[in-house]
């Protein structure tokens, strides 16, 4: 259904009536599980196809409402900041107990809150743990459409702008995690094709082809390793689920 917010007579018509009926029976008959529900539309045929076009298909149904392929999507503000965890190697898996909050707070009549520029293990946890404070963004990941905590909506837009990339770039948090990667690869491996390669296993789950392989043995010559784990960490394989 299109319109997530607004289901019913003055919505949207759902585009597989009877898949939901289907689903809605199987709800129950989980016994209400979320899980076994997730479970079941996750290892769909469906779920699972790429994005590959089909001319045939497009032709059809070119705004994709009947599902002949897998829409393109860049990845949420919060799964950015995991994901770049998970790739330096910091990510801190602890579940449970209290949150970790991204602001220095200056406490006078009112709350003032400025945004951090040191970082430690309490702060690499999974983003969901992240505290959030009402009309206030984190200042790398807010960028990427992330709501404030004051705004209640059914589906966050999808902006693609210079700032988001800006901020992967230079932000103090994104150069620390480029640091940890590119230490990370060389404690793995003592020469440079070798650290390419786990980065781009780590990254992008492949190897890199000949090309690809002598350009960035150029590029970390020039720039250096770290520059190279900043670049991987901006690019749109990366950040994007095809």
């Amino acid at each position: 259904v299109g319109s997530t917010d607004n289901f019913g007579v003055k919505g949207e018509q759902p585009t597989h009536p009877r898949l939901l009926d289907y689903l809605a029976g199987r709800f129950i008959a989980e016994r209400w599980s979320i899980k076994a529900m997730h479970r079941e539309i996750m290892l769909s045929r469906t779920y699972q196809m790429s994005v590959r076009h089909d001319p045939k298909a497009a032709s059809v149904d070119p705004e994709n409402r009947l599902r002949w392929r897998s829409d393109r999507r860049r990845l949420e503000a919060e799964a950015i900041r995991d994901c770049v965890l998970q790739l330096s190697g910091k990510l801190n898996l602890q579940a449970g107990g209290p949150g970790f909050l991204l602001f220095r707070v200056d406490r006078e009549n009112v709350h003032h809150y400025f945004p951090l520029e040191k970082f430690g293990p309490e702060h690499f946890r999974r983003m969901v743990y992240m505290t959030k404070i009402r009309q206030e963004q984190d200042e790398v990941f807010g960028v990427f459409d992330c709501p404030d905590g004051g705004q209640t909506i059914p589906n966050r837009s999808r902006s693609t702008t210079a700032l988001q990339a800006l901020n992967l770039l230079n932000s103090k948090f994104m150069q620390e995690q480029a640091t940890f990667l590119a230490v990370r690869l060389q404690a793995e491996s003592g020469d440079l094709p070798g650290q390419i390669r786990l980065a781009f296993m780590w990254a992008f789950g492949r190897e890199p082809d000949t090309e690809e392989m002598e350009e960035i043995i150029q590029f970390v010559d020039e720039q250096g390793l770290e520059a190279f784990c900043r670049v991987l960490m901006n690019t749109n394989e990366f950040l994007f689920l095809s």
